[in-house]
C-alpha cells in the first residue's frame, strides 16, 4: 500500500484566498528614530510598540512583510526535510515503513 506523496507548496494556503498585493512605493523621511530590518512578527511588533511609544520608526525587508519565516515555519519542523512513502520504505523496508 503506497502512501500519496507530500505536496511541497511555495506559498501559503492562505494567500489562494487572499492574494498578496503589491505594495506602493512609500516616501521615506530623512531620518528616523529607529530602522528595522526584518519585517516579520519580531520586527513589525517591536516597531508597532517603537511607534506607539512616538519614535518615528520604518522596517524594511527583501519580501513582503511577514512572507519570510513568519509565514511559514520557520523552526526545525519542514516539510522539505519529511522523508515520503517511498523513500522511507526503500532505506528501512517495507515493515518498518509503515
Amino acid at each position: 500500500m503506497q502512501q500519496p506523496k507530500v505536496a511541497d507548496k511555495n506559498t501559503p494556503y492562505w494567500w489562494e484566498a487572499a492574494p498578496v498585493k503589491p505594495l506602493p512605493p512609500q516616501p521615506l523621511a530623512k531620518t528616523l528614530d529607529v530602522a528595522i530590518v526584518g519585517a516579520g512578527y519580531a520586527g513589525l511588533s517591536a516597531g508597532l510598540v517603537l511607534a506607539r511609544e512616538g519614535r518615528s520608526v520604518a522596517a524594511f525587508d527583501a519580501m513582503n512583510p511577514g512572507e519570510g519565516a513568519s509565514t511559514r515555519n520557520g523552526g526545525i519542523t519542514s516539510g522539505s526535510i519529511r522523508l515520503d512513502y517511498a523513500t522511507i520504505t526503500r532505506r528501512f523496508g517495507e515493515e518498518k515503513a509503515m
